[in-house]
């Protein structure tokens, strides 16, 4: 139950000790039994584990809330014993333990703590703390040795900056760490810390590829394995010379692309052997250390994050973060997104014809081919153009493309009530006299009941609608108390691709960003009522906003007078503020080729006094959407047009068939009218539409395999245009004082008064969607509760007190 953070084999042949979210668990594997199962308060170490064999227990990080902070924590008569506390504060990574004792009496626990960029140092034998020594930005793994005087640490954010550097901060703290970027915006470089555990001193800062991830030390042969997550790569450094003497790829497939993320590492026994766990691609690559060929792959469960290898080499452990994915609230049919099942496989080594068979598993898994890399193939010449070409470059009828993106919605939620569809409509919360905009389109154009968010909440979400990618960083997640990269102000989050529209205007295409990766804007809860009103009075709003995007290139194509993200600016303010661009491309006779807009509203601040219902916020978000696709469907524009919206992710409640779906639209004259399409889709199948459309190749394997949308639309137009409806649903409509109500809608608002609905997720998710049910469907309607572990160490897990 829960996501799973690293795996270890314990002093038995048969045992392995896994960390989960909330709990250390013993199993012995052969009997298929479990021997300990010890719960935890608090977020797990990332890889956090590691078996002590001198003295036969399991060693594990983990952050136990403020007081606590980082610890050092072992298992002992089925409870848990906390060796080490207040190391550091939010985020501890792998850790690292010696087999014996150093030149200073000394055995020492190494363990990274990503938000200080330090290396914390514990005695394993008395528990001592022996202080810490800086490391290089976010730290994550480190690699000790036998007998504890050496330490290589792995840094995501790579070297501490210096001058001449071109720099971004890892957050919107005044006091952010700096790191390295392109000319992007993206974070440029990864590093390895080498340090004297005797001295306590820095001795080298080794460069690697991009988030150099998970570590391993095969002193034997003095090299040290580096798993590059964000470069696809494995750094191979010698230990006597402190130089990279190789780096291998890890790119099995004939089709070379971005996001095999290779991100935990260990070696055979005899080394012979290298075995990288590679989350993107759900598999074990293994290496031959001595040539450093791919031998084959190992297919796994959903996100490979931790690997051990058994004393005698004949078995792997392998954990996966997400494992089975998603389950289920209160009954089958009620799938919610962060009830997460992770999973742990120990697999014997295998044989080389069981290798070879493996590894065509893993193509055939992932849609991909074996061999040598394809060369690009040439375009055939005299194509008719058509809405969505079969290749990328091959000419669409389309020309202008509008992206919006929105907040945190299942499919039931909201078009659960449209009959046609495969929706439930005892989980509508938002239905058509609140989203009729919405309803119509689904209905009008193309109905997608199939379509999934990728993300899991908005830090990850915004990665998969921009980048068709997403980072350790953000899936682990590692950036917990440095930032929440939903809003660009964050460079270590971002994918070495780039995003959309880098792609975009690499290949001579215009672009305008509304909103979108532009930070947060900050307004005041009250101030929403009375920019309701002056939007009612038909002010325009030119000149409320001019918005900085975090990441400095954006700004030669941002849209400055549209506010970033901020649920207290009502998104018919946004829409009337795109809709004056609107006229001006009209009176110029063009229009941007791709247009991506932010409408956040649908988030809702819950029902925090004396601001507005989550219904007349949803709502609102509706109107806004309705009143865009109307005004852009006027535009001579319209005739070689395509307008996709999509939800960042699907966090915000459940759904019969799972957490993850979501609600999409696909609207142009080249969408079938009042089609179902029930292709299965995801925000990758967007992105590759959207690619194939403008002539822009896929920028990571994620929309490279990804089903296109072409099963909705059509070559034969219907240039008819939309024409928006007002919701039944007043945009208006204020919670009420705290003063007028009683019994849980009381403590609902006193709650939502004490979340923090600036940043999106901040908020305590399981409770915000306990109020948000409860508002809606009436406060004696039970909600589904959850059955499984959810997704940690996010919001939802957090107490309020524990939140900034």
């Amino acid at each position: 139950e829960g996501r799973v953070f690293g795996v270890a084999f314990g002093a038995a042949a048969h045992d392995v000790w896994v960390l989960t979210a909330g709990q250390v668990i013993q199993f012995d594997y052969q009997a298929n039994r479990t021997l300990e199962r010890v719960a935890f308060g608090g977020s797990a170490g990332l890889q956090g584990i590691v078996y002590d064999h001198k003295r036969n227990r399991p060693l594990f990080s983990m952050t136990g809330g403020r007081e606590a902070g980082v610890q050092l924590v072992t298992v002992n008569v089925s409870s848990m014993m906390p060796l080490a506390s207040k190391l550091g504060r939010d985020v501890a990574g792998a850790l690292a333990v010696a087999a014996k004792k150093n030149a200073s009496g000394q055995r020492v626990v190494a363990i990274p703590l990503t938000r200080e960029n330090k290396l914390a140092l514990v005695d394993a034998d008395t528990s001592q703390q022996l202080g810490s020594v800086a490391t290089g930005i976010a730290p994550f793994g480190v690699a000790i040795n036998a007998d504890g005087s050496v330490a290589y640490v792995t840094n995501w954010g790579g070297r501490v900056t210096g001058p001449g550097d071109v720099t971004a901060p890892t957050g919107t703290a005044p006091d952010a760490d700096r790191v390295a970027v392109d000319a992007r915006g993206v974070a440029s470089n990864g590093s390895v810390t080498r340090i004297d555990l005797l001295t306590k001193t820095v001795t080298h800062q080794i460069p690697v590829d991009l988030h150099p991830n998970g570590i391993t030390w095969d002193e034997a042969r003095a090299r040290v394995y580096v798993a590059n997550s964000n470069s696809d790569s494995v750094s191979v450094i010698d230990s006597q010379t402190q130089r990279v003497v190789r780096t291998i790829p890890i790119q099995p497939f004939s089709e070379r692309t971005a996001g095999v993320a290779p991100g935990a590492v260990a070696v055979a026994p005899n080394g012979a052997y290298v075995y990288v766990a590679c989350g993107g691609i759900n598999a074990i690559a293994v290496i031959e250390a001595s040539t450093g060929k791919i031998a084959g792959l190992i297919p796994t469960a959903w996100y490979p994050n931790s690997i051990a290898v058994s004393a005698d080499g004949k078995r792997i452990a392998v954990s996966a973060l997400l494992g089975a994915g998603s389950s289920w609230k209160d009954e089958p049919r009620k799938r919610f997104v962060h009830s997460y099942r992770g999973s742990v496989a120990v697999i014997d080594v295998p044989e080389k014809a069981q290798l070879a068979s493996y590894t065509t598993a893993v193509a055939e898994n992932n849609h991909l081919t074996l061999g040598p890399v394809k060369q690009n193939s040439v375009l055939a010449q005299n194509v008719p153009a058509s809405a969505i070409p079969a290749r990328s470059g091959e000419p669409s009828l389309i020309e202008h493309v509008v992206y919006i993106i929105k907040e945190n919605r299942t499919y039931d939620q909201v078009l659960g009530d449209m009959s046609k569809g495969n929706g439930d409509p005892s989980l509508v919360m938002f239905g058509e006299d609140v989203t009729p905009n919405q309803h119509r389109l689904a209905d009008q154009f193309v109905l997608l009941d199939n379509f999934y968010a990728t993300g899991g909440n908005s830090a990850d979400g915004h990665q998969w609608v921009t980048q068709a990618n997403e980072t350790a960083y953000c899936l682990w997640p590692g950036y917990t108390g440095r930032s929440y990269p939903f809003d660009g102000a964050d460079p270590i989050a971002y994918s070495r691709n780039g995003f959309l529209w880098d792609y975009a205007l690499a290949r001579g295409k215009t672009v305008r960003i509304y909103g979108e990766y532009a930070g947060i804007t900050r307004a005041p809860f009250a101030g929403r009522a009375a920019l309701l009103e002056r939007w009612k009075k038909g002010d325009d709003f030119a000149s409320d906003y001019h918005v900085v995007a975090p990441i400095a290139p954006m700004n030669k194509i941002l849209a400055a007078q549209f506010p970033g993200y901020s649920t207290n600016i009502p998104d018919v303010v946004r829409a009337r503020l795109f809709l004056a661009d609107v006229k001006k491309w009209e009176a110029a006779g063009k229009m941007p080729n791709l247009v991506i807009a932010l409408l956040p509203s649908n988030h809702t601040n819950g029902t925090t006094p004396n601001t507005n219902t989550p219904q007349a916020m949803a709502a609102d978000n509706d109107l806004a959407l309705g009143q865009m696709v109307d005004a852009l469907s006027q535009t001579p524009f319209w005739k070689k047009m395509a307008i996709f919206v999509v939800e960042d992710d699907a966090q915000g409640g459940v759904d019969h068939v799972d957490g993850h779906r979501t609600v999409a639209l696909a609207v142009s004259p080249y969408t079938k009218r009042g089609h179902i399409d029930s292709t299965f889709y995801s925000h990758q199948s967007m992105l590759k539409t959207i690619e194939l459309i403008l002539g822009l190749p896929t920028m990571s394997l994620f929309d490279l395999i990804a089903n296109d949308m072409r099963a909705g639309f059509t070559d034969r137009p219907d240039f008819t245009p939309y024409r928006v409806v007002t919701p039944k649903q007043p945009i208006d409509e204020m919670n009420p004082p705290v003063q007028a109500l009683r019994g849980p809608a009381r403590r609902a608002a006193l709650d939502s008064a004490r979340m923090n609905f600036s940043i999106p997720d901040a908020a305590p998710s399981n409770r915000l969607n306990r109020i948000l049910w409860g508002s809606v469907k009436g406060w004696q309607t039970p909600y589904p509760a959850t059955r499984q572990a959810v997704f940690a160490p996010l919001s939802l897990d957090l107490e309020d007190e524990e939140r900034e």
